[in-house]
């Protein structure tokens, strides 16, 4: 086994001498749900990474593989819930083998980014705000070393949204978000530590929603440098956290 781990060890480095300049900490397509066992989150206690916490009232999601609906896979957050609500989708990092409670991804480099791909439908028959409606908000979030207790979090404000002044193309057009994590527009919240991030929080508003409404989310993908190494992939790291 330790030759094993030797050999995935040696080969990600091979991998990050050869494309260096792919920076990539931690990527994930979210065309399929990541689950490793792990049951330490209190609001995903089933183990799953990518999830809808009970507190986003009765919306569900639902995972698409590559080439179900679309040449890519994605993930779809259904607003089920009552108008004049908030909904909430996250990505644990610690539940997908990407990092380990207490030691979250590193983002302190000035040039760390988010980027994911989302887009929003708006029923027309059971919802007619002519505003537009569920921008979307981003959040990154510090936990402690048990993997479920709150430190602290940074806000993004809305990065998405089909209203002015964004006015970014509602469904079925994708639209592609950068956020530079270190340009939060709000006060951190708690004690924030970006060079301890482990959990991301998508979240928005649906005010006038019927039920019918929905936003897309894939390729997740964050990067700490331009030139910095890259982590050895999903499975090569979860193999080698499962192995500790």
């Amino acid at each position: 086994m330790k030759r094993l781990l030797l050999f995935v060890a040696l080969w990600g480095m091979a991998g990050l001498t050869v494309c260096p300049a792919l920076g990539v900490l931690a990527s994930v397509p979210m065309n399929q749900q990541i689950n490793l066992g792990y049951g330490y989150n209190s609001q995903s206690p089933g183990g799953d990474a990518i999830y809808v916490p009970s507190f986003s009232g009765t919306d569900t999601q639902t995972i698409y593989g590559d080439g179900v609906l679309e040449p890519q896979g994605f993930t779809r957050h259904n607003l089920r819930t009552l108008p004049g609500t908030w909904w909430y989708q996250y990505v644990d990092l610690n539940l997908a083998g990407i990092t380990v409670p207490g030691a979250g991804l590193n983002l302190s480099n000035a040039g760390a980014t988010v980027e994911f791909d989302t887009r929003y439908f708006q029923d027309p028959e059971t919802n007619t705000n002519p505003y537009g409606d569920a921008p979307v908000f981003v959040r990154l979030y510090t936990y402690a070393a048990d993997g479920n207790t709150y430190l602290g979090h940074r806000d993004y404000s809305i990065v998405y949204a089909t209203q002015p002044p964004w006015s970014n193309p509602p469904y079925p057009t994708w639209t592609h978000v950068t956020v530079s994590v270190a340009a939060g527009v709000g006060a951190d919240g708690g004690v924030f530590d970006v060079t301890n991030v482990s959990r991301i929080r998508f979240y928005g508003t649906d005010w006038a929603s019927g039920g019918f409404d929905f936003v897309d989310f894939k390729n997740l993908v964050i990067t700490p440098e331009p030139a910095s190494l890259a982590l050895l992939g999903l499975g090569g790291l979860a193999l080698l956290r499962r192995r500790r």
